[in-house]
């Protein structure tokens, strides 16, 4: 644990929630959940090379999103944000794509997708 002081986030915007997360691919079976990292959501795949986050809570707006890799091997492999409902579906869709098509993550231990998402939980937009 670290043992430095840690401080609130501030921010120009009212009521900013942070969500962030990593899963590991598991090629194209089912993702297991009870090793992901972070709390307040959960993660399904739900077809080759896409996964769906869901969120435990519905959200008025999202501020920012940023999803990244961790893969084990070198390669032409991506993945990039789809679509995003974080107030009524409260899912943000992930693609991994290798070369210009969708493809499956294989499980390895350093095989990782990250992810982050600056919330806005209140109905004010500024």
């Amino acid at each position: 644990m670290a043992e430095k002081i840690f401080f609130d986030v501030q921010s120009l915007n009212p009521h900013v929630k942070i969500i962030a997360g990593t899963f590991k691919p598991n090629g194209s079976s089912a993702i297991d959940n009870t090793a992901n990292k972070g709390a307040g959501w959960t993660v399904a795949r739900s077809g080759t090379g896409h996964y769906v986050v869901t969120l435990d809570d519905a959200y008025p707006g999202l501020l920012s999103a940023q999803v990244t890799l961790q893969h084990n091997g070198a390669g032409d492999k991506k993945v990039h944000l789809g679509a995003i409902d974080v107030s009524s579906a409260k899912t943000i869709a992930i693609y991994n794509i290798e070369g210009a098509s969708a493809a499956d993550l294989a499980a390895h231990a350093n095989n990782h997708v990250h992810f982050t998402l600056i919330l806005r939980n209140t109905d004010m937009t500024k």
